[in-house]
């Protein structure tokens, strides 16, 4: 995106996305990639916010000055809310007191699904999908793996440090879901620059965090 053109977005509370995608899910509406990239970004958000004492909200960023607010359904329809690279944008929660000046962090998604698996594989998928891209400073990829599959996180994160052109953006993370003793978890790592892990999230703690919120941004549910 050239970095004189003009953008809005439509900013979201967590708390409100994820009970909203709780909801399309209870009702049998498909999973389409949109839906799978809110999954990604509320549970990727909620690992960060279960490890460091922060909260985030999400936006959906367009093209053009600001009109009026989307509706909240709109949110989920593929391919709303998306520039260039930027999928979504995570914008810190500084309550509603808080500078209306914030510092955004531009995040592109992609999710591993229906692949061989491995940690090979992951690898080659990522450098044929998201790897050949120019380089930029300010974008952070988040890739998701939605199928089990055995992976050695050291192998992916040398991968990135070491790999020549340099890996093209600023932070690469993995989230995953592991199972222990029949209960479900979620896994993330900071992979690029360096191999930072972060903690483990059970469902209870999710759920905490989900409730532990500064600020509440409720798109519209209606036309006006």
């Amino acid at each position: 995106m050239d970095a004189l053109q003009e953008w809005h977005a439509h900013v979201v509370d967590l708390k409100t996305l994820f009970s909203h995608w709780e909801a399309r899910q209870a009702a049998g509406l498909p999973m389409t990639k949109r839906s799978r990239e809110i999954l990604t970004i509320c549970l990727f958000t909620l690992c960060l916010e279960n490890n460091e004492n922060k909260r985030f909200l999400v936006g959906f960023p367009q093209l053009g000055p600001g009109s009026q607010p989307a509706l909240l359904r709109q949110l989920f329809d593929d391919c709303f809310g998306e520039i260039d690279e930027w999928d979504v944008i995570l914008v810190p929660d500084l309550g509603p007191d808080g500078p209306s000046e914030r510092d955004i962090h531009q995040c592109q998604l992609v999710s591993y699904l229906n692949r061989t698996g491995g940690t090979d594989d992951l690898i080659a998928f990522l450098e044929e999908k998201k790897l050949k891209v120019p380089r930029d400073d300010d974008l952070r990829l988040i890739v998701h793996l939605e199928q089990p599959t055995a992976f050695d996180w050291v192998k992916l994160a040398i991968h990135f440090q070491i790999r020549r052109p340099k890996c093209p953006y600023s932070q690469v993370f993995l989230l995953a879901q592991t199972d222990r003793e029949g209960k479900a978890y979620w896994s993330c790592r900071q992979l690029y620059p360096l191999m930072i892990p972060l903690r483990d999230m059970d469902l209870k703690a999710a759920r905490a965090v989900l409730l532990d919120r500064k600020t509440i941004v409720v798109p519209r549910t209606h036309p006006q």
